[in-house]
């Protein structure tokens, strides 16, 4: 299967469940990045049917299912200890092989409904893919993939550590408008209210794909510009009078990596070899809350302004070329880095429309000064700044 008629297959999905859009754009991207999604929302909104077409979409999974409770623990997820081994020799050793850890999907519902030590005891499954215990080697888990749904997101600074491991986030609008209303009758009447036909893709199919994203090349313009992104879209969360005390939104190298692959996941998603410009604009929005979430939408209000600084809609060829010349000045920045001593000490600025510059380090920085022509330039220029000063020492 390609990775266009994977969409195209899952996008099946659009046709059944009204305003769940974005859903399936965020599960398709959890599906390539091997990350989890959490369905979030009040009783009534439509969570466990769509949690159920989303795992019965792919095919060939081995899916484990359950329902958190007040009561539920570890042992009920990963299996067992095995008695003998614990009367006769004193270790606790666990039968996993029709646990969590086996699955290649999980479905866990009402997952706030158990105590926030459960979840936290689950981090190591969900995002490490490790279950360790004191009597057995650490274990591998197979897990791929998991959806989760909640009638809330909890608060509290105990949850902050497993909120900031949920990659993705949807909490379903709730249909009250005629429009909306109309859209649902429309759905009922073309699907005469049935599930559409399931699977939809093969498991060996997602991992297949999983794989080549994890291997799409993200040049070093829009990587320099994802990181300006990614950096002034946290600083500016942190600064705002509700998210900053929320830290839902705070920067670590988790967010970090999760923005990258979701801009890799969305170019393969259309058949590129590699990770464009239009990519970061389109694709970054994904990896905040999406639908009715208020902290959500105070995020992507700040992300939209963030974006529109560095790539504004209608951003001109030559200026994207400008970007491109930054980041291979970045890249020689950061080959000088780590191979100090060995670069011949002249650096490259290859401006368009101008000769080549070759500047040692010093230089740089007088050069750099000069750039301009686009409005989102200066953040990028200024990550250069500190890369060269940091650099330090005498020249080659």
């Amino acid at each position: 299967m390609s990775e266009t008629s994977f969409s195209t297959a899952l996008d099946t999905l659009k046709e059944h469940l009204v305003g769940y859009d974005d859903g399936v754009e965020q599960f398709k991207l959890a599906l390539l990045t091997g990350q989890h999604m959490l369905l979030v929302g009040r009783p009534g909104r439509g969570k466990s049917y769509p949690a159920r077409l989303f795992v019965g979409a792919v095919q060939n999974a081995k899916v484990f299912r359950t329902q958190i409770t007040a009561y539920t623990m570890p042992d009920h997820l990963v299996g067992a200890p095995i008695p003998h081994t614990y009367l006769e020799e004193g270790r606790q050793v666990y039968n996993t092989d029709n646990g969590i850890l086996s699955c290649d999907i999980a479905m866990l519902e009402e997952f706030t409904d158990g105590p926030v030590a459960l979840a936290r005891s689950l981090n190591t499954i969900l995002y490490e893919r490790m279950f360790e215990v004191k009597d057995q080697e650490p274990m591998p888990a197979n897990l791929h993939h998991a959806i989760l749904t909640a009638n809330q997101a909890p608060r509290g600074e105990e949850w902050k550590a497993v909120w900031s491991r949920i990659a993705f986030r949807y909490t379903p609008s709730e249909v009250t408008t005629p429009w909306g209303r109309f859209q649902t009758g429309q759905v009922y009447l073309h699907t005469h209210g049935h599930a559409p036909h399931l699977p939809l893709v093969d498991i060996e199919q997602v991992r297949e794909l999983s794989n080549r994203r994890e291997m799409m090349e993200v040049p070093p313009g829009v990587l320099l510009v994802e990181s300006w992104i990614s950096g002034e879209f946290h600083r500016r969360c942190q600064e705002d009078a509700h998210l900053g005390r929320s830290g839902l939104f705070s920067s670590d190298l988790r967010r970090e990596n999760l923005f990258l692959d979701v801009i890799r996941a969305g170019a393969l998603l259309e058949g590129r070899s590699r990770a464009e410009y239009s990519h970061v604009r389109k694709y970054l929005p994904y990896a905040l809350p999406l639908g009715d979430d208020e902290d959500g939408l105070s995020a992507h209000n700040i992300l939209n302004r963030v974006l529109e600084e560095v790539l504004p809609a209608r951003i001109h060829r030559d200026e994207l070329a400008l970007y491109d010349s930054l980041g291979d000045l970045a890249q020689q920045i950061l080959d000088y880095q780590h191979h100090h001593g060995k670069h011949p000490g002249d650096f490259r600025l290859r401006l368009p429309g101008t000769p080549t510059i070759f500047a040692a380090r010093r230089e740089l920085l007088g050069h750099l000064g000069k750039v301009r022509g686009v409005a989102g330039v200066e953040g990028l220029v200024n990550i250069l700044r500190q890369a060269i000063v940091r650099l330090g020492g005498d020249e080659d």
